[in-house]
């Protein structure tokens, strides 16, 4: 009988799940909310886990029984007693797999092939955290800086020239546009939720930044030297400069040439191009390999 793998992404603002075979190739995802059981309630954070492992299951008309290891990285997730209570509530989905539990900052380094290092995540937050051979430890989201920082900074600017009845900047136009977005539906959206819309508009800058918008690479590389900040002080403190240093994520992936040539860190420099719900799905498969 064929034997599966499951690999597990939760954030604060959506969960990934990934069905593998036992060679590690992926056959099936599903989806579900908020796993930041500091974000969210912990009901919340579980019932969200559970849809989206549940939903992964079903698409790839997978029995429960057939998964031997599960790995989930999961924000939040800072102590051993949290780690246990996310085993207690998740264990019953997969009753014969081994299960570990970590922080999905730790998938940064996993989903670049690393057995160490430093993982570097933003998202809905940001965390860096270390991955040892003498164990692991991470700031638990305690850093500057975070994705829906990039809409942000971006929105304030067209907020103030929309406010002061000046014409919007080729640039402004054009995220506008990307974001299928005009000016009433902007000042709506930022009345309602600008969290949201500012994580959503995020993603725009990078592709106007590699459109060659000085607006976007201003925003950009002001970001990104807060984020060096941050990774440079923890690899510093730490004494960590042997380590590489792992960019996970799908803000990180989308700059993955920006970063590399921007970002003012020494020591080698990783950044993944896959999901880290396949760094997930690796520590599933690097458990059943061993």
């Amino acid at each position: 009988m064929t034997k599966y793998l499951l690999g597990v992404d939760g954030g604060a603002s959506k969960t990934r799940s990934l069905v593998a075979n036992s060679d590690g190739t992926i056959i099936a995802s599903g989806f579900g909310g908020c796993a930041n059981r500091n974000v969210t309630s912990w009901e919340a954070a579980v019932l969200q886990v559970r849809l989206g492992v549940i939903d992964a299951l079903a698409r790839g008309e997978i029995l429960p029984h057939d998964i031997i290891y599960a790995h989930y990285g999961l924000g939040g997730v800072a102590t051993s007693r949290c780690e246990q209570e996310w085993q207690d509530a998740l264990g019953d989905l997969t009753p014969q797999a081994t299960i570990t539990i970590e922080n999905d900052v730790f998938l940064a380094v996993r989903a670049v092939d690393q057995a160490h290092g430093i993982g570097v995540v933003s998202g809905s937050g940001g965390n860096i955290g270390l991955l040892s051979p003498t164990g692991k430890f991470h700031l638990n989201g305690h850093v500057r800086f975070n994705s829906a920082q990039l809409g942000r900074r971006t929105l304030q600017k067209i907020m103030f020239q929309i406010q002061g009845n000046q014409s919007l900047d080729p640039f402004s136009r054009a995220l506008l546009e990307l974001a299928h977005l005009d000016e009433e539906k902007l000042k709506q959206a930022m009345h309602t939720n600008p969290q949201e819309l500012a994580r959503e508009v995020s993603p725009l800058i990078i592709e106007l930044y590699k459109q060659g918008y000085e607006q976007a690479q201003t925003i950009v590389h002001t970001w990104l030297e807060q984020v060096g900040e941050d990774v440079e002080d923890f690899r510093l403190t730490n004494h960590l400069e042997s380590l590489p240093i792992c960019f996970g994520g799908t803000t990180f992936s989308d700059m993955q040439s920006i970063l590399t040539t921007n970002l003012k860190i020494e020591g080698q420099i990783l950044v993944a191009n896959t999901p880290l719900a396949e760094g997930a799905v690796k520590g599933a498969f690097l458990a059943h390999k061993y």
